[in-house]
């Protein structure tokens, strides 16, 4: 789905949003923000490299991608240019290697095209040595060149590629040496260490704190990091679960139908997205076809719930509200579990089912 479809579906919702009580607009509106954040202005990640040359880039790729995509050699290519790395469907990161003995002046230039995200100061578990001291000093020279150019102050993350030593103890020892220097002090985000194995997944879920809400979404699908994708999708669920409610509730027969089978469709073709597929509403209507999600029959009980209950207008509209927005957070979650978490159709059409009859306002 390109960013135009998601720009004309809210367009519309936005328009229709203008059609509610004026007390309803600013907290839907508000809902809608975070999702064009994340797919509209969705972009790559910007991260700049600080540390030792020679170690640490090729174990950072791999910790966030979780498979080789450095070709050989690039380890120590440091040309001073941004360079692009990623996985065919998956997502793809921007990466400036500023470690010494990269120019400069290149340095300058690459960070006058294009605003970092984060700084990352990687190291091995070695002794502090004077060369450490120089690439402190270096750091610190690249900190201020990006702050020449104003907006936002990217922060600066400490990694420490660990060994079969004392991984916590050369942590500590890292996060002190980078606070002795105010120009990094100032912008610490914190420290970790990089250790082998399945904990590398922490990694990408503590650079993905730092990044902007455009980058996040890139960083959730490249990484494939289950934890931060269905925090992501939680959002997306959130958001579309309260706009439906809010349109499901108006007192026009119908005129929300369209509106909010789009929505809903959209928000599983946003979730597959999250989870790194490709982003279909074709295959999201298949998905909710395979769930279980009669239409014909969702729109029957929303519009029978205003029919039994018209003499009483408002509690009829907060009903048919409460319907609408229990089914698409049903189905949200259904998505969720099935796109992400990795159950089974027959698992996600279950808990479809659950989540359904979670409503509050039809409980007795």
């Amino acid at each position: 789905m390109k960013p135009s479809t998601f720009l004309s579906l809210y367009e519309k919702i936005e328009a229709l949003v203008q059609r509610l009580p004026e007390s309803l607009r600013g907290p839907i509106l508000r809902e809608i923000t975070p999702i064009k954040t994340l797919f509209l202005l969705q972009r790559a990640p910007r991260l700049v490299l600080l540390g030792p040359a020679g170690a640490g880039k090729v174990e950072l790729l791999h910790g966030l991608f979780g498979a080789d995509v450095a070709r050989p050699g690039e380890e120590n290519l440091s040309d001073g240019t941004w360079q692009t790395f990623g996985q065919k469907s998956r997502g793809t990161l921007q990466l400036l290697d500023a470690r010494r003995p990269a120019s400069l002046n290149m340095l300058r230039a690459a960070l006058a095209e294009e605003a970092p995200d984060l700084f990352i100061f990687i190291r091995p578990a070695l002794p502090i040595d004077d060369a450490l001291a120089a690439d402190l000093d270096h750091a610190a020279q690249i900190l201020a060149c990006a702050g020449q150019r104003g907006g936002p102050r990217a922060k600066l993350l400490g990694v420490l590629v660990a060994g079969a030593g004392d991984a916590e103890h050369a942590r500590q020892d890292l996060h002190a040496c980078l606070h002795t220097r105010t120009e990094l002090s100032d912008r610490m985000a914190g420290t970790l260490a990089l250790p082998p194995g399945a904990e590398r997944e922490r990694l990408a879920e503590r650079i993905a704190i730092e990044l902007p809400g455009e980058a996040q979404l890139e960083m959730a699908r490249l990484s494939a990091n289950r934890a931060l994708q269905k925090q992501i999708a939680q959002v997306v669920i959130k958001s579309v679960t309260a706009i439906s409610a809010a349109i499901g509730a108006q007192p026009i027969p119908l005129a929300d139908f369209p509106i909010l089978t789009s929505l809903q469709g959209t928000m599983v073709a946003s979730i597959m997205h999250i989870s790194g597929r490709e982003m279909s509403v074709k295959l999201a209507g298949e998905f909710i076809a395979a769930l279980g999600a009669n239409i014909g029959l969702g729109l029957a009980l929303r519009e029978g719930a205003r029919a039994v209950l018209k003499f009483v207008p408002l509690w009829g509209n907060a009903v048919s509200g409460a319907v609408a927005a229990a089914g698409t957070f049903a189905m949200g979650r259904a998505a969720s579990a099935y796109f992400i978490e990795g159950v089974s159709l027959a698992e996600a059409r279950g808990l479809f089912r659950r989540r359904k009859k979670e409503t509050p306002l039809l409980k007795d």
